[in-house]
């Protein structure tokens, strides 16, 4: 789908709510992301507005930067909200972490998982094949040899 020259992000508020819509682009580029960190901003810093939702209806792919753009809003008491996101999105890992559904269309941004992740052994949320790689890794470790010098 060719992009329009000058893009516009479409932006309505309802009761408390600011709804921004990108329309139907299925992968959000940088320069999307551009604009809609330029809109949050304004939204959020200059207008005050203390909840946001995205429309993700037609989104296949977002930039990472969108996640920290989200997070920061978050950290700073700004509600967040993502509207019939895809399975492409719901899919995403970051997004199994830190939303959870608050409606029949929309999922509410959290603070995260409580429970403290692991680092020697593999993640609570991997597959059994991810199980299976990390097992042959650890058969694989061998401690490494130390140089030693002689005089």
């Amino acid at each position: 789908m060719p992009r329009k020259r000058h893009q516009r992000i479409s932006v309505q508020e309802l009761n408390g709510t600011v709804s921004l819509d990108m329309g139907a682009i299925e992968i959000w580029d940088g320069a999307d992301l551009a604009l809609l960190r330029e809109t949050v901003a304004r939204l959020t810093e200059q207008e005050q507005k203390k909840s946001l939702s995205f429309a993700m209806t037609h989104v296949k792919y977002v930039p990472s930067g969108f996640f920290g753009m989200l997070l920061d809003c978050y950290d700073r008491g700004i509600r967040i909200q993502l509207v019939c996101p895809t399975h492409y999105v719901t899919g995403m890992l970051w997004f199994q972490r830190f939303f959870a559904k608050s409606s029949q269309e929309a999922y509410q941004l959290h603070s995260g998982p409580e429970e403290n992740i692991p680092h020697d052994q593999p993640l609570p949320w991997a597959s059994d094949k991810d199980q299976e790689i990390w097992d042959a890794n650890q058969t694989q470790v061998r401690p490494m040899a130390t140089s030693q010098h002689r005089s």
